[in-house]
């Protein structure tokens, strides 16, 4: 199997990730510890069973028996439950306000955009990421890295490559986006905070047309030196 930054070999027991980009090939280690950390923090994640750095630089990983969610089939009670599980998952994600500091604050990334940006709605955006208490937020919950079974249970939550500390609102918007109609109604029912997080997903939102003008321009500043970085996930 192959995607656009990784090959990947599955086996009966573990799944070997090959980075094809430079980038990660020489982030590997933190990649791995990455992953681990959110492990160790009783999230729903595959253990990293060795780290290659020579040639072929790849991982090892344990294989969990989910599939992604946009392949299986679930019945609407599997739905519902799967809906249940992602707000208990949420919810856990929210009371981690420890993690490694890796690069800008969230509030940083949002001040600098407010600077080069004349737009009111990154000026509103920097306003409520300074506000917000930052937590553990995965950065990339597409249907593809949500591992279930065919009963709606959450398996297993992989590629842990851009977790960071930022404001939760972020994976609420990707959950809301990348469920099924049926899963979403159950994520918010279980979601007493959902219209606070909806709030601020929507102010983050509203910027990205800018966003996207400065990307294409070369002028946004959370770009990386001369490191290829993929747009911001909003």
């Amino acid at each position: 199997m192959r995607t656009n930054r990784n090959r990947i070999v599955f086996d009966t027991h573990v799944v070997r990730r090959y980075p094809l980009q430079t980038h990660d090939q020489q982030d590997l280690l933190v990649i791995a510890h990455r992953q681990e950390a959110a492990r160790r923090a009783g999230l729903p994640v595959p253990a990293i069973l060795s780290v290659h750095e020579q040639p072929p630089v790849h991982l090892v990983m344990e294989r969990c028996s989910g599939t992604p969610v946009m392949e299986t089939e679930l019945s609407p009670t599997a739905q519902h439950r799967l809906g249940a599980q992602l707000a208990e998952f949420a919810a856990h994600m929210r009371t981690l306000v420890d993690w490694q500091a890796e690069g800008p604050r969230w509030a940083t990334l949002w001040e600098v955009l407010a600077l080069v940006a004349d737009n009111p709605a990154c000026d509103l955006a920097a306003v409520t990421a300074a506000e917000v208490t930052t937590t553990l937020v995965h950065g990339d919950l597409s249907a593809g890295n949500l591992l279930v079974s065919t009963d709606g249970d959450l398996v297993a939550v992989i590629d842990w490559d851009g977790a960071a500390l930022a404001d939760p609102a972020m994976d609420w918007s990707a959950l809301n986006a990348n469920c099924a109609p049926e899963v979403v109604k159950a994520l918010r029912r279980s979601t007493p905070t959902a219209e606070e997080l909806d709030r601020r997903a929507a102010i983050y939102l509203d910027t990205w047309g800018t966003q996207h003008d400065l990307w294409e321009q070369g002028r946004h500043p959370w770009l990386s030196g001369d490191r290829p970085v993929s747009e911001p996930r909003l």
